[in-house]
Order: structure tokens, then sequence, then C-alpha cells
């Protein structure tokens, strides 16, 4: 996927959301495109054949690729991301085979292993935001780190099982943070980690975190060692989640 790329991971790099970015494209004349991962050699979508007129009839005919979508859907799409939300069910994409002939599908239930992208070469066509400085090795400005966490990360919460629940005990008696503001600096520390750079979480260790792609506001996946991976089903050995329900029940429990 080296000629496209996610638009969160861009979105992170230029320290703007994922929904600003969209939009940034759809004003420059950019398309988004559904990247159809390798996961599945087909995929069931939906197809409309001009002879049956506005009906849509299922089929199984769509290979791993990326496939632009119509400008309407792509409107739709940033609406969606701008919620939180990454489903896409319903949006309306373009096939081209080779003799020429085009086909309108889309998927009649949401798929998480589709994700949103665009063009690298449309994204560097983008003005890079000037609202921090360049910082060296980054493709955009990254916005200054907190320190939050700082002076708390060396201590450790003995009997606890899960990370969140050993972040509680720290935030609420030591780091005196409300529950809403604990919960954004998790999926911060998530953020910055994406399952790749180690981290420190206050209570727990070092740890590696990451958001889920299409609940990344209220879901964070975590190992103690490196993974790649963005979903709650399946998932790999040693990779495991928890989410703002279990966090919530965490902070209410411990007195």
């Amino acid at each position: 996927m080296n000629d496209y790329v996610l638009l969160e991971d861009v979105a992170d790099e230029r320290g703007e959301s994922p929904a600003k970015v969209g939009r940034f494209l759809f004003r420059s004349n950019c398309d988004l495109y559904l990247h159809l991962d390798e996961s599945k050699e087909l995929r069931t979508c939906e197809v409309k054949y001009e002879p049956l007129g506005e009906l849509w009839t299922e089929t199984n005919i769509v290979t791993p690729g990326h496939y632009r979508l119509l400008p309407e859907s792509a409107t739709e799409a940033i609406k969606r991301i701008g919620s939180v939300n990454f489903s896409i069910e319903g949006l309306i994409f373009v096939i081209k085979y080779e003799d020429g002939k085009t086909f309108n599908l889309r998927f009649g239930k949401d798929d998480s292993s589709v994700s949103i992208v665009a063009k690298k070469s449309d994204i560097d066509s983008l003005t890079p935001p000037s609202k921090y400085q360049t910082a060296p090795g980054s493709m955009y400005p990254a916005p200054p780190e907190k320190k939050i966490f700082e002076k708390f990360e060396k201590i450790k919460i003995p009997n606890k099982r899960k990370p969140h629940s050993a972040f509680v005990v720290v935030a609420k008696t030591m780091m005196k943070i409300k529950r809403g503001e604990a919960w954004k600096e998790l999926v911060d520390l998530a953020q910055k980690s994406k399952g790749q750079t180690e981290v420190t979480l206050p209570g727990w260790g070092k740890i590696y975190l990451r958001r889920v792609r299409l609940n990344p506001e209220q879901e964070i996946l975590y190992s103690h060692e490196q993974f790649d991976y963005d979903k709650t089903e399946k998932l790999p050995d040693g990779v495991k989640f928890f989410n703002l329900t279990a966090f919530n029940t965490s902070w209410t429990d411990y007195k």
C-alpha cells in the first residue's frame, strides 16, 4: 500500500483530525479510496446493474485492491469519520475491469478489514499545517507532547491483572484527575504507542498500546510485545483489549 496512506495515519502526523484531512482532500478535488486488504480473496458486495434499474444485487467478485469512492460517498465517509464512525457500509465505490467496463458497488454491511485511504501523491500536495515547527524525521509537524505521566511512571500497583485497572488507582489517588481526563490520557498514550513504540503506563509499567481502528475513542489494544493489529476480532497471541466501559467500571469500583 506504498502509494496509498491511511487517513488516520496522515491525520496523526499532521496533528489534525482524520475528518479535517478528508475535507482538505475533497476541497482539493482529490479522491478517497477503499483499501481491501489481502485477508480475503473475495468479498461480498452489492452491485447495481443497469438492466435492473435501481435494484442492488449481491455479488462476490471484489478482490483485494484500492477502489475509488464516488464523491457523494466520500462526503458521507468524511461525515462519519467526524463522528468517530469508520463503518464503510453503504459507501459506493467504482470497480473497473480490463475490458473498460465499470460498475458501482457497495458493501451491504460493515467490514472491519476495509479501510479508507488516500493517494500519497495527493497527501503530499496538501499545504503542511503551520501551527507547529517541523520536527526532524517527521513528514509533518507534531504538537508538543504532554508530560503529565512523567513523575508517576515508576509507580506500579500490585495485584492488578489489567493495565487500565492499575492506571485507575494512580489516576484517582495520586494524579487526582477526573475520569474523563484519565481516559483521554490513555487514548493519547495508545496513539503515541501505535503498537510499535513501548510506553510506560503509570501503575502498570512498560507496555504497547494501540487504538482500535473502528472505535478509536472507546477501545484500546495492549500487549507486552510489539504488534501490528487494530481490530478486536481474532486477536493475535499476546494481544488483548479493554474498552471505556471496563475503564468506567474500574473507576467506579475503586474507592
